[in-house]
């Protein structure tokens, strides 16, 4: 069933790649979500991969995850027909999320100000790659211009090798969810005065909020992060955090004191078990080991830590992940499988929580597994979800039902290329 969390609510949604995940979320909530995109469709539509490499709209992955649940109407802002059309939507949406080039929808009438006059209960968030404001507003984005100018761009890669850019292009999901969640949190005032607000999503910043505890380190510890690969810590202390196995990878920890010593004197016990390590590790005091993770190492402690890492990466080599993870569970010891695409559909924790959601395509003739809920809910839940529209297919649903439009009158808006 779908969700009644925000049932009777309306987004429209003008975004591109950098928020097509905020609509997601408003449609997984149950709202009503129209996405409004250009006659030919919006760009997000153009971005491989393909399923079964065929590139059209119909088979763009990206569009098939992030349009799920979605409505489609087209409307040409260029032309002043489709800017009066989605203004009358605009006029009657609770919600409004943009991403285009700073001050453009503001002219051609389609900014908060413009609109609010109308309709003074609307939320109208706009993502910009760095904020309406000081000298970078106006500067042009890329997902790997988000990725640097927020500073992890340069925790990325291996040492002494120049910084990488993120694997997957994703600048734009966190600030879709970000938007997301700031047009909720302007949900709650409105619910008490009955009045909207404009939200500015700055990508910059919220890049910057995944750096974590990097931004604490000069503080804390008087160092930062580098980048150090497969490692973690400060420069001055590092660990191994990934191993290789027989048949892929795992990840660990090995540290000492109240927090790790527990799980390093298992981890040895068991090496010693199967014939590998030193007679130091066994004798060796973990719980008063005081170097950690972000503490000053001295040449007898990074001697120990060499042979120590060198010797988990011999011992994991002989097992694969599951044979790993199996006994690490056993032995309460800090360490994980590094799951691929396919442990992940494959997973039991996820299949015994009902997490899969099947969602039938007509489009392409086939049925296709989708991530499920991110919470389960017992009064509200959050409810099935629909296939990616087509471009334009709810065009007549909307402008008819929505504007009272005429089939005559959207005739001549097609003709016009106004739709």
């Amino acid at each position: 069933m779908p969700s009644e969390l925000l049932k009777g609510f309306r987004l429209l949604d003008l975004t591109d790649e950098k928020g097509a995940l905020c609509g997601k979320m408003f449609a997984d909530l149950g709202a009503e979500v129209i996405k409004v995109e250009p006659p030919d469709g919006c760009s997000t539509r153009r971005i491989p991969p393909y399923l079964e490499d065929i590139a059209d709209a119909d088979h763009c992955l990206y569009s098939i995850a992030y349009h799920a649940g979605k409505k489609s109407v087209t409307a040409n802002l260029a032309t002043d027909d489709g800017r009066a059309l989605v203004a009358d939507l605009a006029a009657q949406s609770d919600f409004l999320v943009e991403s285009y080039p700073l001050g453009y929808l503001d002219s051609i009438g389609l900014g908060y100000d413009a609109l609010a006059r109308k309709n003074p209960r609307l939320i109208y968030a706009s993502i910009t790659p760095f904020g309406d404001s000081g000298p970078g507003k106006d500067y042009n984005w890329a997902d790997i211009i988000s990725w640097a100018a927020g500073g992890q761009m340069y925790l990325m890669g291996e040492e002494g090798k120049p910084p990488l850019q993120m694997s997957l292009p994703q600048a734009g999901l966190h600030a879709g969810g970000e938007a997301a969640v700031a047009m909720m949190l302007a949900h709650y005032p409105r619910q008490i005065d009955g009045l909207g607000q404009r939200i500015v999503v700055n990508m910059q910043a919220c890049i910057v909020w995944t750096l974590m505890n990097e931004q604490a380190m000069p503080f804390l510890h008087g160092s930062h992060l580098t980048r150090t690969g497969v490692f973690f810590g400060s420069a001055d202390a590092r660990r191994k955090m990934v191993y290789e196995c027989k048949d892929g990878h795992i990840s660990t920890l090995i540290a000492g004191g109240t927090t790790f010593g527990k799980s390093t004197i298992a981890l040895i016990e068991w090496m010693r078990e199967n014939g590998f390590g030193s007679d130091w590790m066994r004798t060796k005091d973990w719980y008063s080991w005081i170097p950690g993770i972000f503490m000053a190492m001295t040449e007898q402690d990074h001697k120990e830590t060499d042979e120590l890492e060198d010797t988990v990466t011999r011992f994991m080599l002989t097992m694969t992940k599951q044979e790993i993870y199996a006994q690490a569970l056993k032995r309460r010891i800090f360490l994980a499988p590094v799951a691929t695409v396919a442990d992940i559909a494959t997973d039991e924790q996820l299949k015994a929580r009902d997490f899969w959601t099947a969602v039938p395509h007509d489009t392409i003739g086939r049925t296709l597994t989708f991530p499920g809920p991110f919470a389960k809910m017992t009064a509200t839940p959050i409810g099935s979800i629909t296939r990616a529209p087509r471009i334009g297919e709810h065009s007549d649903e909307i402008y008819r039902g929505l504007l009272a439009l005429t089939p005559e009158r959207l005739n001549k808006l097609r003709a016009g290329g106004s739709i």
